[in-house]
């Protein structure tokens, strides 16, 4: 019984940060596009800072999102504010862009579920 109550959780968790997400990926491709992103931007060495932070970041809005340990808005504004920080490192404002990530990251620890 209580397993199923936890899979019911999970699919509600799933299905909030799917709405939450598939927007702001909408937003991030509309941004590469409107800004002209190019593989050229993307290989330079600020890139690879950004991508190792943007792979943290996104991790840990991920694994809040499945905790349901954090309202959906705030999940929102941090997806949001990635994006942000992905525009400023496109655009070479790589400092700015890592303070954003780093804003982010301030989001704490994950509260984990035990599983019965």
């Amino acid at each position: 019984m209580n397993g199923s109550i936890f899979d019911r959780l999970r699919r509600v968790q799933r299905a909030r940060i799917s709405r939450v997400l598939r927007p702001l990926v909408g937003a991030a491709i509309m941004s590469a596009v409107a800004t002209g992103a190019s593989a050229e931007w993307q290989s330079g060495p600020f890139a690879m800072v950004c991508a190792l932070k943007e792979t943290k970041v996104v991790t840990l809005i991920e694994d809040h999102g499945e905790a349901g340990d954090l309202p959906s808005d705030s999940l929102g504004d941090a997806g949001l504010a990635m994006l942000r920080a992905r525009l400023a490192c496109y655009e070479g404002r790589v400092s700015e862009a890592l303070a954003l990530y780093d804003s982010i990251l301030n989001l704490g620890p994950v509260a984990s579920f035990r599983k019965p």
